[in-house]
């Protein structure tokens, strides 16, 4: 434990946990894998300095035999830890796209886990490598400037609690470093180098490419990725004058914006609008002809006429 107090991430974590009220209780996500029991290593480390409380919680998915194994090893990294540990079960049916519903099984059982505990933050150990593979990810199906930043290193989920990733800008291999040093062991996840899935096959031939071309790639990506999600905050707090109220609007005001800041615009109509959506009706808004058309974007259709954008009701 000494060691993990002395580990540069401790300072990380430290600075991460000051919005964590005092006596507060937080759960730290625990797989049983290199990362996320050095967050529990470190996190302990740094609660012990004041009057807060923390418990492990593991969540078995039931996808594989070595699950079981993993919820296991948590508990008794809880026991070494001297904290409470909840194993959580849950049942993502497989196939295709199981990793999202695996990951929503996981957060889910997670915030109730917390809720019960009290607990105003779930921690993750989500590493400056995991937020390059999310960025390239996202970058190559062609999502938007908010998506292309990654993971937030705080947000609030719909249930009230806190999920703090505060490792967003630590590398992996510091992560890992803190285990040797105090000869801690942990488990290793096969999924995670089955090239079969696009995560792994990103983890195991792009980015030793991108580290061999920037040292650090991974890091400086993550703190790229930061700054390019304020910069969407922004963009999102200007566009709320663009599109003001719920029309018509006049198409030469909209034409004299840019593209990005009119499919911003337009997001507010409907978050969950995909980029192909937007580019189609924002390059009609901005083009010459005065054809009438109507666009599907998201839940909304959206009339393009010769002097006005309006939404078809």
């Amino acid at each position: 434990m000494l060691k993990a107090s002395r580990h540069p991430c401790a300072a990380v974590l430290t600075k991460a946990f000051k919005a964590i009220p005092r006596g507060a209780t937080v759960c730290v996500a625990a797989s049983g894998g290199a990362d996320s029991t050095a967050l529990a290593l470190l996190t302990k480390a740094v609660l012990r300095r004041g009057p807060w409380n923390m418990f492990l919680a593991t969540v078995n998915h039931n996808l594989r035999a070595g699950g079981q194994g993993d919820a296991d090893f948590a508990r008794e990294l809880a026991q070494w830890l001297q904290v409470p540990c909840n194993v959580l079960q849950a049942h993502p049916a497989p196939g295709a796209g199981v990793a999202n519903r695996a990951r929503k099984h996981r957060y889910d059982a997670l915030s109730q886990a917390a809720i019960q505990a009290n607990a105003v933050a779930i921690v993750t150990a989500h590493h400056a490598q995991d937020q390059l593979e999310t960025m390239l990810l996202r970058l190559a199906r062609g999502a938007g400037p908010k998506a292309i930043g990654g993971m937030r290193a705080r947000r609030k989920l719909k249930s009230g609690v806190w999920v703090l990733r505060p490792l967003l800008e630590v590398s992996r291999d510091d992560v890992r470093a803190l285990l040797t040093r105090a000869h801690v062991p942990w488990r290793e996840d096969p999924t995670n180098v089955d090239v079969s899935k696009p995560r792994a096959r990103i983890r195991a031939q792009v980015l030793p490419v991108l580290e061999s071309i920037h040292k650090g790639a991974a890091t400086r990506a993550s703190c790229a990725g930061r700054r390019l999600r304020e910069s969407a905050r922004l963009m999102r707090k200007i566009a709320k004058n663009v599109m003001v109220g719920d029309g018509p609007w006049p198409r030469g005001q909209l034409r004299a914006h840019g593209p990005t800041l009119l499919a911003t615009a337009l997001k507010r109509f409907d978050a969950d609008a995909n980029e192909r959506e937007l580019e189609s009706v924002v390059a009609a808004m901005r083009d010459r002809s005065i054809k009438p058309r109507v666009f599907q974007v998201g839940k909304n259709l959206f009339s393009v006429r010769a002097h006005i954008v309006q939404i078809e009701k």
